[in-house]
């Protein structure tokens, strides 16, 4: 069954993060296993991350040289609710954020391009991995355009095209 975790949620924050590390590295910089934390990313159980946990996955996604995930996160929260101290109204598409997500999904799809090439063969199970991987990717680009540029109803779509310039 597929878990659809909110895109800049905490739970999906969590989600990339076991993704990127390893159950040793989890329990090294939490103490706790990795299931622990599968667990709390599904947005169907009542669990809760402490803070010192997402902030200590963090400190190990950057020790491998990834970026932090719950960093971010948490800026897009505590911007979405200082706007909405001052009243102010969010547009409804934060393109940043999205392409920031395209530049996660980007990633997500390079590295398991480079763990398939590792061993010189390219097994079915990696190629579904890739298979999944570039459909994001794929998915997410999708978003950034229709939210630029809404298909039209007629079923015509004006393509986004960068001029050259001389």
């Amino acid at each position: 069954m597929t878990i659809y975790r909110k895109p800049g949620s905490i739970e999906d924050a969590l989600r990339q993060a076991v993704q990127e590390l390893s159950p040793q590295e989890i329990k090294k910089a939490t103490g706790l296993g990795d299931s622990k934390f599968r667990k709390t990313s599904n947005p169907l159980y009542d669990t809760d991350l402490e803070l010192a946990d997402a902030a200590a996955l963090d400190a190990a996604l950057v020790a491998r040289g990834k970026s932090p995930v719950f960093i971010e996160v948490m800026q897009e929260i505590t911007a979405a609710k200082l706007a909405e101290l001052q009243g102010d109204q969010r547009p409804e598409t934060d393109f940043a954020r999205q392409l920031v997500r395209l530049d996660i999904e980007s990633g997500t799809l390079a590295k398991e391009i480079d763990t398939a090439l590792a061993d010189d063969h390219v097994d079915q199970q990696e190629r579904r991995r890739i298979a999944r991987a570039a459909q994001n990717v794929m998915d997410h680009a999708r978003e950034i355009r229709d939210a630029a540029e809404p298909p039209h109803l007629s079923g015509n779509v004006t393509q986004l095209r960068a001029e050259a310039s001389a």
